[in-house]
């Protein structure tokens, strides 16, 4: 054999996994995996949402973005020409510990820009008020459920970067209030929402809807009232737990609105 080729040969054989391309995909996989069980954990009462949110998810997230460096030099060390090999699993620890990163940091921004509450609605002035969901929400010990008035209302209307609500409004609806309310309740059925009460003598809706991850739960009331001729329809939407809703309820009262008026006509 000759001997050049034998000595390449030898060198091939002597590339191995760099300790880089191992740890730093180890630390992405296990850093999702908490965060994962964090939500998991949370949902199935295993620990408090505290625990899940402060500890594991926190440091969870500080492991992602090291888990991505790490990975990102096992990226240099496998690249091809380099001393070490493994540049497909050193990308895949950079894509995993780079994306469960961004994804708490893009929670945590909207917690930064968005007013630090969890109860909104259209109607600052006059919210629709809750009335069947209140006992389930006090044997949760959950958070209040009456409206806490103007202190409120301004949080919701500048308490945020770039007024981030101020589009919230009734919508306003050309249907006489019985065929506003019977499209606003199959609307309600259609995404899927639980529904705890049907009042249509007074043209109130309540129902809750449940994350997918932790599996927190805000309940709904929507509020069907004639004016002028036509039908308003008013929706809130409050979170049982956290201080922070983290933009959902508005993004909920966004999407519903949005929804209902590809059902029925506005004013």
């Amino acid at each position: 054999m000759d001997i050049s080729k034998s000595k390449e040969l030898f060198e091939v054989e002597e590339v191995r996994l760099s300790y880089f391309v191992v740890a730093g995909l180890a630390l992405s996989v296990l850093s999702s995996l908490i965060l994962v069980a964090a939500a998991i954990g949370y949902r199935w009462d295993l620990w408090s949402v505290k625990f899940a949110l402060l500890a594991l998810t926190k440091y969870a997230t500080y492991g992602a973005f090291a888990g991505a460096a790490v990975s990102l030099i096992g990226v240099g060390k496998s690249w091809p020409g380099g001393n070490s090999r493994g540049l497909v699993m050193s990308l895949l620890g950079v894509v995993i510990g780079f994306g469960s990163f961004w994804t708490i940091f893009d929670h945590w921004k909207m917690v930064q820009t968005s007013p630090f509450i969890h109860d909104i609605t259209t109607d600052t002035n006059n919210p629709p008020p809750f009335s069947a969901v209140v006992a389930i929400r006090e044997s949760l010990n959950a958070n209040p459920h009456n409206y806490e008035g103007d202190k409120l209302a301004l949080l919701q209307r500048y308490g945020g970067f770039n007024e981030p609500y101020k589009d919230l409004s009734p919508f306003i609806a050309k249907s006489p209030p019985s065929e506003t309310f019977d499209a606003a309740l199959k609307l309600v059925e259609e995404m899927g929402w639980k529904i705890i009460d049907v009042d249509a003598t007074n043209g109130r809706i309540e129902a809750s809807d449940t994350s997918f991850w932790y599996g927190f739960t805000d309940d709904i009331v929507i509020r069907v009232v004639e004016e002028n001729g036509s039908s308003r329809v008013d929706i809130r939407s409050l979170s049982r737990v956290g201080k922070s809703d983290v933009g959902v309820n508005a993004a909920r009262i966004r999407s519903y609105i949005s929804a209902l008026s590809g059902k029925i006509e506005g004013d």
